[in-house]
């Protein structure tokens, strides 16, 4: 079982993300800030993040900043947003996996699980 956080400030769409992950077998923590998703990395690791870049009081970006390196080297991340994202912030951050919306459930869950096995086999 992964446990994911979901950083998504839209509700609708946090919803049926973590619906959709939840029926394959996943824990999700849903944070509907930037602030609120680090507050709940402060209280738990997750397996991975699901980040989605424009968020309402910090960039997803911001919060990637904030993380420390460890944390960010440890922890995958998948970044996602509905404009494609600049090539030189994925160089800059290097998400384990990128998305632009909307994009299919399956394709989210198969990177998912890709990125955590990944991560497991290697850790």
């Amino acid at each position: 079982m992964t446990n994911v956080l979901l950083i998504d400030d839209e509700a609708p769409i946090a919803d049926v993300l973590a619906r959709s992950l939840r029926a394959h077998g996943n824990t999700v923590r849903v944070a509907f800030t930037g602030m609120d998703g680090l507050l709940a990395l402060t209280e738990e690791v997750p397996d991975v993040i699901l980040l989605d870049i424009s968020l309402p009081d910090i960039t997803g970006w911001e919060l990637l900043r904030r993380l420390s390196p460890l944390d960010r080297q440890r922890v995958p991340v998948i970044a996602y947003s509905a404009s494609p994202l600049a090539p030189a912030r994925v160089a800059e951050f290097k998400p384990a996996g990128v998305l632009t919306k909307p994009f299919p459930i399956g394709a989210l869950v198969r990177l998912v699980d890709e990125v955590t096995s990944k991560d497991h086999r290697d850790g």
